[in-house]
């Protein structure tokens, strides 16, 4: 496989990734920008010279997966109605006297009620799929590193006998 055929090939599995991205963003109630402004780019490690698969999209959509944001918190692995506890209300004064600076004060926050379930688009696309990158990679590094091992066998012979080559 050339390095173009294989690049091809992360292109598409980018695309169909995205597309199952997309799919999932579908029962959101949201304006469905997150799911437009998938972008998919490839690339090679100039170092390296490993491929690599890159997903980028609004930075909300991390909220979206956490299932936080708009009066939503995430507290004890839950998702819950939430809120900042308002200076002057009797939970300021009572973290006040528990030896609590202003500071904590203002990132404490006080959740209960009714909870909200997380979006899982992004992770579960990827794990789902993986294994078909898996293939592609073992298939192209697998040929890739044959064909190195070939160009080099005569020194690697030369350096691992004991009589040397000319």
């Amino acid at each position: 496989m050339t390095k173009e055929e294989f690049e091809t090939l992360l292109r598409a599995w980018g695309e169909m990734v995205r597309n199952d991205m997309r799919q999932r963003l579908g029962s959101t109630h949201g304006s469905g920008d997150l799911a437009k402004n998938i972008k998919v780019s490839i690339g090679e490690s100039r170092k390296t010279s490993t491929h690599y698969v890159g997903f980028k999209f609004n930075r909300y959509g991390v909220f979206v997966a956490y299932g936080v944001g708009r009066g939503w918190i995430r507290q004890d692995g839950q998702v819950v109605a939430g809120s900042r506890v308002k200076k002057g209300s009797e939970l300021h004064e009572q973290l006040k006297k528990r030896g609590y600076s202003n500071r904590d004060i203002r990132k404490y926050a006080v959740g209960g009620g009714k909870s909200r379930k997380s979006i899982d688009w992004f992770d579960s696309a990827i794990r789902d799929n993986v294994e078909m990158l898996a293939d592609l990679a073992s298939e192209y590094y697998g040929d890739y590193s044959m064909e190195q091992m070939v160009e080099k066998l005569d020194e690697m012979i030369n350096r691992m006998t004991i009589r040397k080559k000319g």
